[in-house]
């Protein structure tokens, strides 16, 4: 029988990811349990809901020889996390039904399942491979995944597009009323482009589970049906959106001339002010660009209204468009330059957002106040 003694602290963080996928509710019983494989001395951690699957590594202290156990996932982080800090805990498989947790004058007697009934996840032949830091991904999904679309009938929507291109490394979002794209430059991988679809579960749980310092490199392999993110520590693998995403550049607008430039902070204390008294259902907010001047106003069924007026610098022909106020919100939220600059053209076009900085573009369909 298998039986093996790790730390309790080793164990708790990379524990504390994974039971995020297997405390869910499944139809296969088994993908509430996390996987324990001990192989050559080496441990790894397996949980799945059969479209994606994270697995990690960790050291363990000592053990019986290889074997692999299947163990209840939220009930074992909820005795790991209680446990005191520094504590060594033993895992000892009692037989094919049960498995122990010891550690100190703690004994917890568990029910398991067959580990050989936990599901492997059918993957084809790697066919592209590029790598880049933590921080390049990290920071590039955070500037855009606010603009994934939920639930939307166009599938190829409700995930994040990822392109490489020799050098350059770029990831865009669109819902249809909005458009987002961040690109980082990368090692040449010498690769025409190549593009694949991210679900937007998968997106939001790499951004929830990867944890590493800024420079460490990621490894990431483009199969036909699935990508997966190698970390020395994690294995995180997702099937893909099948699909065409959209031609993004086409609605970039080419003709946004009037250029506004704002101080990034002040203008987003602004609009959460103005939001306030705005329509809670369409969320609409007047901006009137004037001469350096931008006048902020929403009101709302109640005939309630709040206005707000910053400076900027904004030196072209005065004009009046709406937006969504969440929308504006979310672009300075992800943003960190100092100034932003705004790009407009009459109040039917869509507004065009840059970031030079961080080499970030943003669109946004106006709306009718």
């Amino acid at each position: 029988m298998l039986k093996f003694t790790l730390s309790r602290d080793v164990l708790l963080k990379p524990l504390q990811a994974l039971v995020a996928i297997a405390e869910k509710k499944y139809t296969i019983p088994v993908l509430n349990s996390i996987l324990f494989i001990i192989e050559g001395g080496r441990l790894r951690l397996k949980a799945s809901d059969v479209e994606t699957e994270i697995v990690s590594y960790i050291p363990i202290e000592e053990s019986s020889g290889d074997g692999q156990i299947a163990i209840p996932a939220k009930k074992l982080s909820d005795i790991v996390r209680n446990l005191p800090e520094g504590a060594l805990i033993q895992i000892v498989e009692e037989n094919a039904n049960r498995v122990l947790v010891l550690s100190g004058r703690s004994k917890f007697s568990l029910s398991i399942l067959e580990a050989s009934s936990f599901p492997i996840m059918n993957e084809d032949t790697s066919r592209a491979m590029f790598k880049l830091s933590f921080s390049q991904l990290n920071s590039s999904i955070k500037r855009v995944q606010f603009a994934m679309a939920n639930n939307d009938v166009r599938y190829f929507l409700n995930g994040m597009l990822w392109e490489v291109n020799n050098d350059r490394f770029k990831v865009v979002t669109t819902d249809g009323h909005r458009m987002a794209s961040s690109e980082v430059i990368i090692e040449n991988t010498y690769l025409d482009a190549v593009q694949i679809i991210v679900p937007r579960k998968a997106v939001l749980e790499l951004q929830r589970t990867l944890s590493s310092p800024d420079d460490a490199e990621i490894e990431i392999q483009i199969g036909k049906n699935y990508f997966r993110v190698m970390l020395p520590e994690l294995r995180y693998t997702s099937k893909l959106i099948e699909g065409r995403f959209p031609d993004y550049t086409r609605v970039i607008p080419p003709n946004n001339t009037k250029l506004l430039v704002a101080n990034r902070l002040e203008l987003k204390q602004s609009l959460i002010r103005t939001a306030i008294l705005s329509n809670e259902t369409y969320r609409g907010v007047r901006l009137e660009l004037q001469n350096n001047e931008l006048l902020l106003s929403a009101n709302n069924p109640e005939h309630e209204e709040a206005q707000d007026q910053i400076e900027v610098t904004y030196n072209d022909q005065p004009m009046e468009i709406g937006f969504n106020i969440n929308y504006l919100l979310d672009i300075v939220n992800v943003l960190e330059a100092e100034d932003i600059d705004f790009y407009f053209d009459t109040p039917q076009m869509s507004l065009l957002v840059k970031d030079n900085q961080s080499r970030s573009i943003y669109v946004v369909s106006p709306i009718k106040l």
